[in-house]
């Protein structure tokens, strides 16, 4: 993958939000985003202060540098083993329309846009209300803290910028958040589009 791909889709996600917003008419907007959606969140604000009105990202968007070279083998291995599951369940619409392999790119992109130089100035240049759900459990392929400690490190974010608070963290894992934990996301954009409300 060449190191400029990172950056031009991110930057095509961004542009496919306005396109979205431009389509329905809508001029300003609060955008929630999950994983990878929540970098898009991220970067979308902070580069439309005038157009957003806040961020919601659930478990994602995380600044921690974790990617190394062992990491993206065994990221690739883990999903070559789940390559024939996930081809079974695709039909259903469980897993993504995609296959092992670029699966395995989405996570490995996510390790590169993750890493503290590259999404700290994003979140940095947040000018409006930013809020963060989190999960504490792991999921299928992490061992032990590792994502403890990639979680760890929004403490940083909230000090640096205090536009974006950590709004609930909640006992669910990274993949099935939105599944199970969909009242503290919702909870969390109300507070976001009616400011105030955290205070009451």
């Amino acid at each position: 993958m060449p190191p400029s791909w990172t950056g031009s889709r991110r930057s095509a996600c961004v542009r496919d939000v306005d396109a979205l917003l431009a389509a329905r008419g809508v001029q300003r907007a609060l955008v929630v985003g999950w994983s990878y959606g929540a970098f898009v969140a991220a970067h979308w604000a902070s580069h439309n202060p005038q157009r957003a009105l806040g961020a919601v990202m659930v478990e994602g968007t995380q600044p921690y540098d974790w990617l190394d070279e062992a990491m993206e083998q065994r990221i690739r291995k883990q999903f070559r083993r789940f390559s024939l599951p996930m081809a079974l369940l695709r039909p259903t619409g469980l897993t993504p329309r995609m296959t092992a392999e670029q699966m395995a790119n989405c996570n490995i992109e996510l390790g590169r846009i993750a890493r503290e130089h590259e999404l700290a100035p994003v979140l940095d240049d947040i000018a409006v209300p930013a809020r963060y759900v989190v999960a504490s459990g792991t999921s299928p392929g992490s061992r032990g803290d590792e994502q403890e400690r990639i979680r760890a490190g929004l403490n940083a974010v909230t000090v640096r910028n205090t536009n974006i608070k950590i709004s609930a963290k909640v006992a669910s894992n990274h993949d099935a958040i939105l599944k199970t934990e969909f009242p503290a996301v919702a909870e969390t954009v109300r507070e976001v589009a009616t400011p105030g409300r955290a205070n009451h």
